[in-house]
């Protein structure tokens, strides 16, 4: 089962995020050797998705981060959407270990 984490993210901003894999006792999983992908959607059923560029930080840690450009994030609209990070092992498992709510705030500055 996947943990629960929700993010906001500023339009017209670069975003960055490093999070921590943790199964659901809370131990951290080591992601070393696998494939990290996380997306973002209006809503699940949504057909268009926004892609993260993402990265393992630490595998044995369990750390990676997840991306967006400021001109990725200029092209969101403010609101509500969903997100979900999955990790594939060498088998190809796909496992998916977070999802959650993504709020887009308005830029005033552009």
């Amino acid at each position: 089962m996947a943990i629960i984490q929700n993010m906001t993210i500023d339009q017209d901003a670069d975003f960055t995020q490093t999070l921590t894999i943790k199964d659901s006792t809370g131990t951290v999983v080591d992601i070393t050797g696998q494939t990290v992908t996380s997306k973002m959607r209006k809503t699940h059923l949504s057909s268009s998705a926004t892609t993260f560029t993402t990265a393992i930080v630490s595998g044995t840690d369990g750390t990676c981060s997840i991306t967006l450009t400021d001109t990725v994030t200029a092209a969101l609209t403010e609101g509500r959407y969903v997100w979900d990070l999955t990790t594939t092992d060498g088998s190809g498992l796909v496992t998916r270990r977070l999802e959650g709510r993504v709020t887009v705030t308005p830029s005033v500055t552009r």
